[in-house]
């Protein structure tokens, strides 16, 4: 009974193995016939070498077709992919030009890569970086809403403002941000403790 399971076993391994194998090959037949979708789906697989042979140059010829088609996930990819050099030469003018086409579309993790490019390859244009995280932490990133209440607080693109910086704060951790969380235990632990003397 044992070696009987072990097979079944392995035969549903192996024929969920060629099912993999099979959807790529449909999803690339797809791709080629033009779905936008099948497009990105192909090009992210062959990115990170998802039930597919990783190829990270074939990869970006289909990211970009999907991108040019208006998919936003493929701007960011395609983004993602010439800032890190994926598939081609790092070219930070193409990232910015990749990842600003998704942010300005609402992709929250572009809008963040974008602020993040912005404060290392430009640090001389911190409101572009506040423009961004701004945008990702009205859309429910704790992450970025974390960042606004650092960028408050230090002055970095806004005016300081301590009060705003606050308020930030809390809502980076009602979304659940652990570090803002901590601090405003500590802030509202201090105040009782000041309360008490």
């Amino acid at each position: 009974m044992t070696c009987t399971r072990t097979i079944s076993l392995l035969s549903l391994l192996l024929l969920n193995a060629c099912s993999n194998v099979v959807d790529s090959e449909q999803l690339a037949r797809k791709a080629q016939d033009g779905d936008r979708d099948a497009c990105y789906e192909y090009g992210h697989r062959l990115l990170v070498g998802k039930d597919i042979r990783r190829n990270q140059q074939e990869a970006l010829k289909w990211l970009k077709t999907a991108a040019l088609e208006g998919d936003i996930r493929a701007a960011a990819a395609l983004g993602a992919c010439y800032a890190h050099g994926l598939g081609t030469a790092p070219d930070v003018e193409q990232a910015r030009h990749w990842y600003t086409i998704a942010a300005e579309a609402g992709h929250r993790h572009a809008q963040l890569d974008l602020a993040n490019h912005y404060m290392k390859v430009m640090p001389q244009e911190p409101r572009k970086a506040v423009t961004y995280i701004r945008y990702a932490a009205m859309d429910g990133s704790a992450d970025a809403a974390f960042l606004m209440s650092i960028f408050f607080a230090e002055g970095y693109g806004v005016p300081h403002h301590d009060g705003i910086a606050l308020g930030w704060l809390i809502n980076a951790a009602e979304l659940g941000h652990e570090q803002a969380q901590e601090i405003i235990r500590d802030i509202h632990q201090r105040t009782q403790n000041q309360e008490k003397s």
